[in-house]
């Protein structure tokens, strides 16, 4: 409301020399360019003192030719115009302008639709196709709504998707990727039609089904670690619509899913009902894990997918017990964010350490003799690499990536790490290893804290 009455209009007239008094003030060419350069302005904005309040300009035989502003996007005509005036006033709102404005409207008051037909007749073939492509008419695109918000309902019957309100139903359908993408392109367009008709009232038929899609799209995005269900490029006045409704349902969009990690992650499983939705949840935000917390340990990452690919493909279709077991994996990699980093820097060093004792014990378990003479490998390697990375364009160089390769082989065979099982028979796979985790930890070596 507030917005409403900050709303500003002004009229852009031509002058004669005989004109009324209280005519001659719309007739002034110094307020015409204020007020058009105040229309051109983004709404609420201010440039030199001027703001951009001014929301509707009504003319008469005015602005028809040279009157470039892509941000207008309504035109109220209530005088018949023809020919090529005619094409080029309704061009004037055929212009996009940024996320808030994908076509402009053309409310006809005074019917001149049949002068439009012969306005077109005017061009040659090629230029007829050209200005039709740009034109939709409120049938069509009310007809477009209809048939893609029949193809959601087509979706939703073809799967067994009979109650809006069922959430875990939709998640148990969206496993299936195939199935996930084509319902985000039924929504997807389905929005763009609705878009096209909002706010005409027929379209008003459509927002309480749209609200709850943009729901089922919100909260299936957070349970399947997926960005592409999210609401952004949704245009902006439909995204402030929906926002409203998410709100009031208790869905804030900005609040990350919970991390795996957290207390409160299994509360947010069992709020499912369905073993399979709680399994699906556990797996993506494992997945989610592994690809974003994980991503500068390849060794642990690898052996963690390794093991999630092992429990879908053993249990594949028995829900209950994938359930268990990716809770137990869960569990381990919970472990594993706490396991002792023996003073080493757990961002930067333990990847290194890992790999090593990955590389040379396996999965048993080391003395303290082991691990110390492992943390002390770990730290002269270390130190070599972040020394060497200091260089500007490093890993453009071959010969300073073979210096950094030689270096390390000198610290592994050396007399110090001797008693260190399989070091010498796998160096050349330790070192390809090493160098591996150096380039995808980079930044963090050189720049985290």
């Amino acid at each position: 409301m507030d917005l409403l009455k900050s709303i500003e209009t002004d009229v852009v007239i031509s002058g004669e020399g005989n004109d009324l008094s209280h005519l001659k003030t719309y007739s002034n060419p110094t307020k015409h360019e204020s007020s058009i350069k105040s229309f051109k302005m983004d709404f609420g904005g201010e440039v030199d003192g001027l703001h951009g309040n001014m929301g509707i300009l009504i003319v008469n035989n005015m602005l028809i030719t040279g009157f470039d502003a892509p941000v207008e996007q309504v035109m109220y005509l209530d005088k018949v115009i023809f020919g090529h005036n005619l094409l080029q006033a309704i061009a004037r709102v055929n212009r996009v302008a940024g996320e808030a404005k994908g076509k402009g409207f053309v409310i006809d008051y005074v019917g001149i639709g049949h002068n439009l037909k012969r306005a077109i007749d005017l061009y040659d073939e090629k230029e007829q196709n050209e200005i039709i492509d740009t034109l939709v008419f409120p049938e069509e695109a009310l007809r477009e709504l209809e048939d893609s918000h029949a193809e959601i309902m087509a979706f939703r019957e073809a799967n067994g998707l009979a109650e809006l309100a069922d959430l875990d139903a939709y998640y148990d359908v969206f496993y299936d990727e195939a199935l996930r993408f084509e319902y985000m392109q039924s929504f997807k367009k389905f929005t763009m039609n609705l878009n096209s008709v909002f706010p005409a009232r027929q379209a008003l038929e459509y927002m309480d089904d749209y609200n709850v899609y943009a729901e089922i799209n919100t909260l299936a995005g957070k349970h399947f670690r997926d960005e592409r269900l999210s609401m952004k490029g949704i245009p902006p006045k439909l995204l402030a619509i929906t926002d409203k409704y998410l709100v009031s349902e208790g869905i804030h969009q900005q609040v990350k899913p919970v991390s795996i990690l957290d207390d409160s992650f299994q509360e947010s499983v069992n709020s499912h009902t369905r073993t399979k939705t709680k399994a699906a949840e556990i797996e993506h935000a494992i997945r989610h894990h592994l690809d974003v917390e994980l991503n500068d340990d390849p060794d642990l990452q690898a052996s963690f997918a390794e093991a999630l690919a092992k429990i879908l493909q053993e249990f594949k279709d028995n829900w209950s017990k994938v359930y268990e077991e990716l809770e137990k994996l869960r569990q381990r990699i919970i472990n594993a964010s706490k396991e002792p980093t023996y003073g080493l820097s757990r961002k930067k060093q333990m990847p290194f350490f890992r790999c090593y004792k990955r590389e040379m014990f396996g999965e048993i378990e080391l003395n303290e003799d082991e691990i110390s003479l492992l943390v002390d490998l770990t730290k002269q390697v270390f130190s070599v690499i972040e020394l060497e990375l200091k260089f500007i364009g490093f890993w453009e160089s071959i010969p300073a990536r073979n210096k950094l390769r030689a270096e390390i082989q000198k610290t592994l065979l050396g007399s110090t790490y001797a008693a260190l099982p399989h070091i010498v028979e796998k160096k050349d796979s330790i070192i390809s290893r090493t160098m591996e985790i150096a380039e995808k930890n980079n930044d963090i070596i050189l720049y985290a804290e």
